[in-house]
């Protein structure tokens, strides 16, 4: 008659955060949190390679373009390196300490970012065509005036796709830190969770 085998020891249970317990605790979130706590220089500064090079090529090289389809590239490019630049900025700042690792409430996170984003994202798109006119000099005067409309209009619209993407294809500061939010996130049992608060 065969032995029956030990069944295996149980699992440790998961890690229970207190609701002071803001440190980075887990080996994970220490590292985490490493490359959170430092700004990100590689990709701010490849948006604004971008935006200097956008700029060299709509003035030394779409600008003397013939046709009009070719010359609006150069508006689109700066502008999209523009709103990068501005977006992922503020995305590589950096977002987690040592002694301060932020993460949600059981209930819910309760604060919003949207904002903070609308206001670059509309910031980016405001001063894109004045990055592109700027630095374009003076306009040749054969070009019509739905060509030179349709610049300020490519620019904006660049410049707000460009304050996006880097929520596409974000930071390393910003991805680690959202990694810890989850990690640190903890439903609450039961599914439901009600609260109310009074002042006077």
């Amino acid at each position: 008659m065969d032995a029956v085998p030990p069944a295996p020891p149980p699992s440790p249970p998961a890690y229970v955060y207190a609701p002071s317990d803001i440190r980075p605790r887990q080996a994970k979130e220490i590292e985490l949190c490493e490359q959170a706590s430092t700004f990100d220089w590689q990709y701010t500064g490849l948006f604004a390679a971008g935006t200097i090079a956008g700029v060299f090529a709509d003035t030394k090289f779409f600008k003397e373009q013939d046709k009009p389809g070719v010359r609006l590239i150069g508006p689109g490019i700066v502008g999209f390196a523009w709103g990068g630049f501005l977006g992922g900025g503020w995305l590589s700042l950096p977002k987690c300490d040592p002694t301060w690792a932020w993460g949600p409430p059981p209930e819910g996170d309760i604060r919003t970012t949207w904002q903070l984003t609308a206001l670059i994202t509309l910031l980016a798109g405001a001063t894109a065509p004045a990055i592109d006119f700027t630095f374009l000099g003076l306009v040749r005067p054969d070009w019509a005036d739905w060509e030179r409309g349709s610049r300020l209009f490519i620019a904006m619209g660049a410049g707000v796709a460009g304050a996006l993407f880097p929520y596409v294809l974000p930071p390393r500061t910003y991805a680690a830190a959202k990694a810890i939010e989850k990690i640190r996130f903890t439903p609450v049992a039961g599914g439901s969770f009600l609260s109310y608060t009074n002042s006077f």
